[in-house]
């Protein structure tokens, strides 16, 4: 509880807020813009079927959230260690929590409060674009031009069937690779002095894995393109992206021991 109580610092919360503000501009730029056109389309409702209209589900609005997610998490309270890092607040923290205590503390706080974030902000997403479109379902017929294949989205069979079940699931797979992020900047901030190149160590990793998966220079999922409902490579089965992401976490781990242990011996 310690570290979820600091986790509600105002600093730590513009990671929260950046995302409302991407959600806030989706929501004005490209739901707005289909509610005005609802009038001149009233015979093709199919159109403005909100299943495809929210953030993930759309292309260019689900690659800008994607790439936002690492700066959410980047401003979060991943902030925490390199904050205790720096000014020395580690060691009244490791005296009063020890060793196992700090890394577990911080790391499962940072990737609870990040991945509750970003589901509530997908969440903002979904009941503004359900409030401003009308509740039409999925049609396999008329919506085929949608072009959705199980190729490219997973549970793709959700969609005609249990199409909410499909947003909730691509909701939590988002706010699941933002606790990784989070997690990410916050070993970073133990290793590293300068506070930009923590915030900016998330997207450039995520970055590198997007043009190596996307250019198929290596084997490997990068979160960032799975997270689109409409995925813009081959899609990695579920079972292999799992494996991916728990050896990521593992490494987390390891490396916030060791740079908890080097701040501890200085």
């Amino acid at each position: 509880m310690y570290f979820v109580k600091r986790s509600f610092s105002r600093r730590y919360l513009s990671g929260f807020l950046l995302g409302l503000i991407v959600v806030l501009l989706h929501v004005v730029f490209a739901v707005g813009f289909l509610r005005m056109q609802i009038g001149e389309f009233k015979n093709s409702p199919e159109a403005f079927c909100p299943y495809y209209k929210w953030i993930m589900a759309d292309t260019f609005w689900s690659l800008i959230f994607s790439l936002m997610i690492p700066f959410m998490a980047a401003l979060g309270n991943s902030q925490m260690t390199y904050d205790d890092a720096n000014s020395g607040f580690i060691m009244h923290v490791l005296q009063k929590k020890g060793k196992i205590g700090y890394v577990l503390g911080s790391l499962t706080s940072v990737y609870a409060v990040t991945f509750i974030e970003t589901v509530l902000v997908l969440a903002a997403d979904v009941m503004f674009v359900f409030l401003l479109l009308p509740n039409v379902l999925p049609d396999q017929v008329l919506n085929s031009g949608e072009g959705y294949s199980r190729l490219f989205t997973y549970h793709v069979e959700w969609m005609y069937s249990k199409p909410f079940k499909l947003i909730l699931f691509y909701i939590i797979l988002s706010g699941c690779a933002a606790g990784l992020f989070g997690m990410l900047t916050a070993v970073c901030g133990l290793y590293f002095s300068n506070r930009f190149t923590v915030m900016f160590s998330g997207f450039i990793i995520g970055l590198i894995f997007f043009v190596l998966a996307n250019q198929k220079i290596v084997n490997l999922p990068s979160f960032l393109l799975v997270l689109p409902v409409m995925s813009q490579m081959y899609l990695p089965s579920l079972g292999c992206l799992a494996a991916f992401y728990l050896v990521c976490v593992a490494l987390l781990f390891v490396f916030q021991i060791v740079g908890v242990r080097k701040h501890a011996s200085i």
